[in-house]
Parts: structure tokens; C-alpha cells; sequence
């Protein structure tokens, strides 16, 4: 259950504090309790499992995601502000924490891997004017800027990896639709040209779970890792590159459990999946799109989507491995990964979120980037209506949100939790998502079962609990 404090429909930056430190908050608020005074930075603060984790244990710490690395997910695990918007002093915080606080010891994750390069070169947009890929390299961290630089770079140090100017590349335009990646002024450096060698969710993932060993194969590491696009496509509802985030997000968990289990690690390892929050999103069928585009009204069009006994079956089927290498029925991935072998299949899947601004509709997927669903009426942008180049021989849908609001919303619906490895069975059941926190901080020992003074409170308690549990849940097998 995603709710927050002040709000029955959470954002990313509170329901995120939630998930790593058991505590609820407000709307927009990073790491703390939200106050009423207008200075964003006095408010009453909260320890993260990132600082618990690398305070207590001495562990690792790794942050991947494929949005700008400030954004509210990857930030929460470290900031500790009334404003998520605080990006300048947020990527400040990723290196030098939060001062004056007793219970702060930090000094940079080992891992910080994403975009946002504005917030890292000087000028307007990074703290203080200051260049932060310099702050970084002179605290010791390898700077990477590219995949190839990523995948070649040395595991035994602190590494700090900004790949493009605001978000990643999405999956499908990555992999598929290539030449939307030639942006002009998306260069990580902040030069003219575009962030063409980007890596994806997976290469940053096993490069960072390669840092990680490297450094604290002894203590042990904590990593989160943001498949950040779901929600970001799911805003503009561009359902197809959702959909193919989700698939790399799965081929990712894939590639990590077969990683782990290769280094002998993943009997130790604890894997959870979840999500900030949802978006109230589903299919309900089908949709011709030849019939659609041959109608000549919108009543008309609405009779390509096909319903129950006529929603037929998905054409989003995987390669056909006996077809000629490079056809239509064998799009070539690299081994393992499963991904449609046709994006543009005559029968698509009719779907959708129930929160939504007026856009045009014709269920296909938009080869261009990203779509932009909605645009302003007039200069004061405070009313949209469909954009009329996007979706073309689509049919209007009037929307169900003001009309102020350009993009779809978070829903209330509650969010799956998966889990597998050491306290798996804990994650069962329906609870607040401020109980993900203690699940994981019992499992990793970080738990505190007597009063301080008592001599269970210290960090050779709590180790010591971890190794009671792992050679009393030690029976040999995998399960």
C-alpha cells in the first residue's frame, strides 16, 4: 500500500522514503518529516537503509537508474529534503552527505550510475556553479561518461558513471529505433552533440554488482537499482516503451540471478522487486489497426479495439528462431534476452491507464520517441488538448483529468512485491510499504531487539544475528 501522510496518491520522492526508511511523509518530501517553514533543508530527518547499512555494517553501497541521477528514487536513498526539486544539492548530498548530524557517516556510495549530467557540469544547473565530475574524481572516483568507458573501467575503485543530459535512452529507441538517440545537446560532457553510447539497465547493473564484490566482497553491499522509464512512459502514455522497460527490467533480475549464481553469491543474496506506486494501467483487449486507419471518423475507429472472444491473441510474440536471420520473425538479441520480434504487429494491445489528458489514440507504437500526448491551448499553459502530431489516424479520447494537467497520474493501487533468497518468506502477504524497510534491515541484521547499552545494540550484535540466522536457515538447499 503506496499512500502517504498527506495524500491518498503518493509521488515517487515520499513513497520512496517509505520503501527505505519505514517512515511515511508528504508529497515531495525526500528523507524527512515535512515541516512548515519555507527553507527546504530544516526539516526533521530520517536515516535511510543506504546510511543504516553503510554506518552499521561497513558495507558497499551501489545506486543505478536509468532517470537523471537526482531524480526522487535514486535521491532518496540519501537526501533529506522538503523539495525533491533540490537537484544541485541533492547530487552534493550523493558525495558529501548531510553535515551536523551525529548519526551521518558518509562519504559517496560506491556506485552512482544514471543521467543528469546538468546537475555535474558548471554552471547554472550543479551546486555552487562547481564542476561535480572534478568534485568526484579529487574523492577518489573513477568518471565515466559512455558505455564503452563503463564496461572498461576498474572495479576495484569508486566509480561514478552520468551518461547523458536528463534521462537515459529508453530500451526501444536504444535498440531498435536508433535514431532517435541523435538529440543534439544531450553530451554528458555538455557539449553540442548527442549521448550516443549509452549503456542500458543491465550493463550498468552487472558492472555495479562487479564494483561492489571488488570492494566489500567481505562486508557485504546494498544496491538499488530504478527501472525508471516504466513510470516516466507510463506519464506520457507511451505504452510500448513501458512495456519494453518492464521486459528489460526483467532481463536484468535474469542476468543478476545468473551473475550471482555464477561468484557463488546468490544463496547470500537477498533480491526484492516493487515499485514506488502504479499507475492504474491494464489491457482489455485488442485493437486492428489496418481496420482503424481505413475509418474515416472517430466512431468509426473505435471499432478496430475487439473485446473479449474478439480480442484474439497478442502478435507480440518472441523471435521465430527457424526464420532467416534479420526477417520479421527474427529480430536478432543478444542470448537471453526475450523481446518481441515485431513492435508493429497489425493486431496491438488496446490499453491504458484510467487517469489521463485528452490525446488522439491509435494504438501503435510511436517510432519517432517518446510520445507528448497533450499540448498547450495558449501561452498560459493551463489547457491542454490533444496533440494533433502525435498519433496520427488516431481518434480523440477526451481525458479525465483537469484540463491543466498534461500527462497521466499515479493511481492508488497497491504494488506486487517480489522476493527470493535469504528472508524470502517475509515479503508475503499485504502490507504498507513502510514494511519493506524493516523486512530488509531484519534480514541484514540492522535490527535492534534490545535497549542501547545492553550490548545488542552494536555492531558485533548485530552481525552476530545475521550469522545465527544464516546457520540456522542453512540446510543446503535452494529455497
Amino acid at each position: 500500500m503506496t499512500h502517504s501522510i498527506d495524500s491518498f496518491i503518493t509521488d515517487s520522492a515520499n513513497s520512496a522514503t517509505a520503501l527505505y526508511s519505514g517512515h511515511k511523509s508528504s508529497v515531495n518530501a525526500l528523507g524527512v518529516y515535512g515541516d512548515s517553514s519555507p527553507d527546504p533543508f530544516d526539516d526533521p530527518k530520517v536515516e535511510s537503509i543506504a546510511e543504516l547499512f553503510h554506518n552499521l555494517i561497513g558495507g558497499g553501497i551501489g545506486i543505478v537508474s536509468t532517470a537523471y541521477i537526482a531524480d526522487a528514487t535514486p535521491a532518496a536513498l540519501n537526501a533529506h529534503t522538503r523539495d525533491r526539486g533540490e537537484y544541485a544539492a541533492i547530487v552534493d548530498g550523493f558525495l558529501n552527505g548531510i553535515q551536523n548530524y551525529s548519526w551521518v557517516d558518509w562519504n559517496g556510495p560506491d556506485v552512482l550510475f544514471g543521467g543528469g549530467a546538468e546537475q555535474f557540469i558548471p554552471g547554472d544547473g550543479s551546486y555552487g556553479g562547481k564542476d561535480y565530475y572534478e568534485e568526484f574524481r579529487n574523492a577518489g572516483y573513477n568518471v565515466v561518461t559512455n558505455q564503452t568507458s563503463l564496461a572498461n573501467t576498474d572495479p576495484d575503485s569508486k566509480t561514478l558513471g552520468i551518461f547523458t543530459q536528463g534521462n537515459l535512452a529508453k530500451w526501444l529507441d536504444r535498440n531498435i529505433y536508433t535514431s532517435n538517440l541523435d538529440v543534439p545537446e544531450t553530451d554528458p560532457l555538455g557539449g553540442p552533440g548527442a549521448a550516443i553510447d549509452q549503456p542500458g539497465l543491465k550493463q550498468m547493473t552487472l558492472k555495479a554488482i562487479e564494483i561492489l564484490k571488488a570492494r566489500h566482497d567481505d562486508e557485504g553491499w546494498f544496491m538499488m537499482v530504478e527501472a525508471a522509464s516504466i513510470d516516466k512512459m507510463m506519464h506520457v502514455l507511451d505504452y510500448d516503451r513501458a512495456l519494453t522497460d518492464t521486459l528489460e527490467l526483467d532481463d536484468t533480475i535474469r542476468a543478476t540471478i545468473e551473475f550471482l549464481q555464477a561468484s557463488g553469491d546468490l544463496q547470500d543474496t537477498q533480491i526484492v522487486v516493487t515499485a514506488d506506486h502504479g499507475h492504474g494501467f491494464d489491457v482489455m483487449g485488442s485493437v486492428d489497426t489496418v481496420y482503424l486507419q481505413a475509418q474515416e471518423d472517430d466512431r468509426a475507429k473505435r471499432g478496430a479495439v475487439g473485446i473479449y472472444a474478439e480480442s484474439g491473441l497478442s502478435q507480440y510474440v518472441v523471435p521465430n528462431t527457424s526464420a532467416p536471420v534479420g526477417s520479421d520473425q527474427n529480430t536478432v538479441y543478444p542470448e537471453g534476452e526475450v523481446f518481441p520480434n515485431n513492435f508493429d504487429p497489425r493486431y496491438t494491445l488496446y490499453r491504458g491507464t484510467t487517469a489521463f489528458p485528452d490525446h488522439k489514440a491509435n494504438y501503435q507504437v510511436n517510432k519517432q520517441g517518446p510520445r507528448v500526448p497533450a499540448v498547450a491551448l495558449d501561452d498560459e499553459g493551463d489547457n491542454y488538448v490533444a496533440n494533433p502530431e502525435d498519433s496520427p489516424q488516431g481518434f480523440v479520447v477526451n481525458g479525465t483529468l483537469p484540463v491543466g494537467a498534461p500527462q497521466g497520474v499515479h493511481s492508488l493501487v497497491d504494488v506486487s512485491v517480489f522476493a527470493r533468497g535469504p528472508c524470502q518468506m517475509d515479503f508475503a502477504g499485504v502490507y504498507s510499504n513502510i514494511d519493506v524497510f524493516f523486512k530488509i534491515a531484519d534480514c541484514l541484521g540492522l535490527s535492534r531487539y534490545e535497549a542501547p547499552g545492553s550490548g545488542s545494540g552494536d555492531i558485533s550484535a548485530k552481525n552476530q544475528t545475521w550469522q545465527s540466522w544464516e546457520e540456522s536457515n542453512d540446510d543446503g538447499n535452494d529455497d
